[in-house]
């Protein structure tokens, strides 16, 4: 095994895991729009996949929810009028001050990772831009980690901008910074498994019948962004109408429009409202938003229930999509759906893990790559430490081996929690969910601050224990 390094020296009977997020859900949705009350429903289909949604749906199972939030901070959110006059977008949390770092201090270890020292040295910097681009399961997918990590590296460097947000709203997962209104859309996810060009992030939106209309908000509005769309448009369809914040009218287009997936870009203030019409052949797979200035961006692209493996329903070129992110760190942070797997085949997972690293080097030579640690998970809560997912010690120790044998950084997000039977402690401590699977918000934010401390500060290596 190579020689470890920590960061400081760098300037079936599957069983199927709660995928919508449960509870994090509804916390998603209080988080996201603070000093509000209301009712929403959590129904669920014949899949038992539940949605978190404001009206029932037609032939789904519903559950009523009541809820009540107290504001967060001082910011206020009202409900954009319009797109030119919106100061707050709905739906964006406001800035808060950060509390000071607590969290036990958890070293991102460099197993030689080549790109390491110049990957993570604008975090040493002012003026600097960082990109970090996290493919992950729910973790992912909630933003809360990642959205802490955000907020920590943005205080550090400067505000660089949101970053990767979906193509639309997706049901029972939220983007930290990104704020969607939207009607008139269908969403396709490669979760299910259903063939389709999909693009990375595996998700798909299309025009549900002849206009369909979208807006997008940041926490930061009026300033300009530079926006990148991933379009895939057919030869007869009509470009899309983007008006910014400004009022400004910009038409949008796919570049090639042959059906293939290209990237449309273009600079605007936002928020901003897109209008699809007469394109049937439209498609949409997410948004890369920029700022103008210089600072740290951080991406979550994740689905619920996912697991690496079913990358390969991606389209065979989706790295290119990844290319206007001009990503520093390309994480890869799943795990905890694959430890449900009770047969799962520890050989064929330890070649995906190994196969992943080596396309995302050969697409981006110059970017670090990442391996988190699974945390841990429960199959059962009963006992002092709980039940162990039945393959997390071999998902774990898959995913340290590779990233030593592929020489990638490596960060253990079960010893951020405090080791083996942590879970447990977490739950009762209020920062996991009773499920043993999901965290809260707070427990979320924890880890963020533990990966934040892993990349910039010094400390020593994580032990994978």
């Amino acid at each position: 095994m190579p020689h470890a390094q920590d960061i400081r020296h760098a300037p079936r009977r599957s069983r199927s895991l709660p995928g919508a997020l449960g509870a994090v859900a509804l916390a998603a949705i209080a988080w996201s729009f603070p000093g509000t009350s209301g009712t929403l429903y959590k129904c669920e289909g014949a899949e038992g996949i539940p949605s978190y949604v404001s009206q029932k749906m037609p032939g789904a199972k519903c559950t009523e929810i009541h809820y009540a939030n107290a504001p967060r901070g001082n910011a206020s959110t009202p409900a954009a009028a319009s797109v030119a006059s919106s100061s707050t977008p709905s739906g964006v949390p406001g800035p808060t001050a950060l509390p000071p770092l607590t969290t036990q201090r958890v070293g991102v270890i460099d197993f030689g990772d080549p790109n390491a020292a110049s990957a993570l040295s604008p975090l040493h910097v002012q003026g600097q831009r960082f990109h970090y681009v996290q493919l992950g399961d729910s973790h992912t997918a909630g933003d809360f980690m990642t959205g802490r990590l955000r907020a920590r590296l943005q205080a550090r460097i400067g505000d660089g901008g949101a970053g990767w947000a979906s193509p639309v709203r997706v049901s029972g997962q939220r983007l930290d910074s990104v704020g969607f209104e939207q009607s008139g859309w269908d969403l396709q996810s490669s979760r299910r498994g259903e063939p389709a060009d999909y693009p990375a992030g595996g998700l798909i939106a299309r025009p549900s019948g002849p206009r369909a209309e979208l807006q997008l908000s940041v926490a930061t509005t009026g300033t300009p962004h530079r926006v990148t769309l991933l379009v895939q448009q057919q030869p007869m369809d009509a470009p899309l109408v983007v008006t910014d914040a400004s009022g400004k009218r910009i038409i949008v287009a796919s570049p090639v429009a042959d059906g293939s997936w290209q990237a449309a870009e273009f600079v605007a203030r936002l928020p901003l409202r897109m209008v699809a019409e007469a394109g049937p052949g439209t498609s949409i797979g997410g948004w890369w938003l920029s700022g103008q200035a210089p600072g740290a961006l951080v991406s979550a692209i994740g689905i619920n229930g996912s697991r690496l493996a079913q990358r390969s329903r991606w389209r065979s070129g989706w790295l290119q999509d990844l290319a206007p992110a001009r990503p520093d760190v390309i994480a890869l942070a799943y795990g905890t759906n694959e430890a449900f797997d009770d047969t799962l085949d520890p050989e064929e997972t330890r070649r995906d893990v190994a196969s992943a690293v080596a396309q995302i080097r050969e697409r981006f030579p110059a970017a670090a790559v990442l391996i988190i640690g699974a945390p841990e998970s429960l199959i059962a809560t009963s006992g002092t430490c709980g039940v162990r997912a039945p393959s997390l010690d071999a998902v774990q120790r898959i995913q340290r081996e590779v990233a030593a044998a592929a020489r990638t950084l490596y960060w253990d997000a079960q010893a951020a929690m405090g080791g083996r039977c942590s879970m447990k402690r977490w739950a009762g401590e209020a920062l996991a969910r009773k499920d043993g699977v999901h965290f809260t918000s707070d427990g979320y934010a924890r880890l963020g601050d533990a990966l934040y401390q892993g990349l910039v500060e010094p400390g020593a290596p994580g032990d994978a224990d």
